[in-house]
């Protein structure tokens, strides 16, 4: 209920300015403001990030290697107890080939060896190939629609 004085500052009493006997005005207070703050949103413009890639053209350097073997057989002719085994010495493999002759007694002859050698060859050669980089553009629109000029931080910097 709103505070109701006199102009003397006296308590109400619930009588209207009639009914008091000294036939003092009284004072009604009826009305109080407030403030209050809101937030209102409003468009001022928009951004649109896209992702362009570019394909370029670029010459890769490549190494290749080849590998050929060469087989050479060589005449031994040799008496030997036992088979001898393949051997490898440096980048030669020595494969035994060996025959039994009829003698008074058996006996075992290196006929001949087989000798393999490999033969490393590496060449280098520059092969063309299409290479893939993607870079982000920045648009800026006002509200309306219309493309707003660039601004700092839009475009990629060139060495990135």
């Amino acid at each position: 209920m709103p505070d109701v004085s006199d102009d003397k500052g006296l308590p109400d009493t619930g009588m209207a300015a009639s009914e008091r006997p000294d036939g003092d005005r009284q004072t009604l207070e009826i009305a109080q403001e407030f403030a209050s703050v809101g937030v209102v949103r409003e468009e001022v413009g928009s951004v649109r990030v896209r992702t362009v890639t570019d394909v370029f053209d670029s010459v890769v350097p490549v190494t290749l290697r080849a590998e050929a073997i060469e087989v050479t057989r060589h005449r031994i002719d040799r008496e030997v107890d036992a088979a001898p085994e393949p051997r490898i010495e440096g980048e030669l493999t020595i494969i035994p080939v060996v025959e039994e002759r009829a003698v008074v007694v058996t006996r075992l002859f290196v006929t001949e060896e087989i000798h393999i050698r490999r033969k490393v060859e590496e060449e280098t050669v520059e092969l063309p190939v299409s290479l893939q980089r993607q870079r982000a553009v920045v648009e800026r629109f006002d509200p309306d629609g219309a493309p707003r000029p660039a601004q700092p931080g839009d475009e990629p910097d060139a060495t990135s």
